[in-house]
């Protein structure tokens, strides 16, 4: 066993600050079992979102380091050995987001986004052909796990929300 010390998020709607902690690590233990962790064993009302700790279903998202991943997919060891001897693991909120608390943020936008996309209709004649592509890209769209990831790294959506704050469409 060994014992780190990481800084986590805590605040409220968009204020707060980084509070560092000690956590004991065990052997094969991901970031999610060390905010568990300090979950048990030192403030209780440290709030994150998870559900299948198994990577399918993205609600662990946050940023480790400055990077978003998927906290229950991402090794604590992995962790360790990208950050430089000097620096604190750090984990925050996704920053595209308005964040509500600690780890938690607001991603309703994107289903209300989901939402005023038409869905796609085939053409009304029956002997329609349907290319590999068109398969393969509708195929795309299923295997999104909904972490919010790649427009936690998009530059736009980023700069806008710093901008004003808030995503960069309104319905």
């Amino acid at each position: 066993m060994t014992d780190i010390k990481m800084k986590v998020f805590r605040g409220e709607e968009g204020e707060g600050e980084l509070i560092e902690y000690d956590v004991e690590l065990d052997e094969g233990m991901v970031l999610l079992d060390c905010i568990h962790r300090i979950q048990h064993e030192q403030e209780p009302d440290l709030s994150c979102r998870w559900n299948c700790k198994a990577g399918k279903c993205g609600s662990c998202s946050a940023e480790i380091n400055g990077k978003p991943s998927l906290m229950c997919m991402t090794r604590m060891s992995d962790i360790i050995e990208e950050t430089p001897e000097n620096e604190v693991i750090t984990v925050r909120p996704l920053k595209t987001f308005p964040h509500i608390r600690d780890l938690v943020t607001d991603v309703s936008w994107n289903y209300e986004m989901a939402k005023a996309v038409s869905p796609i209709k085939g053409p009304d004649e029956p002997d329609w052909e349907f290319s590999q592509f068109e398969a393969k890209r509708a195929q795309e769209f299923r295997t999104c796990i909904e972490c919010y990831i790649c427009q936690d790294t998009c530059h736009v959506l980023r700069e806008w929300r710093t901008k004003n704050n808030g995503p960069p469409c309104k319905l």
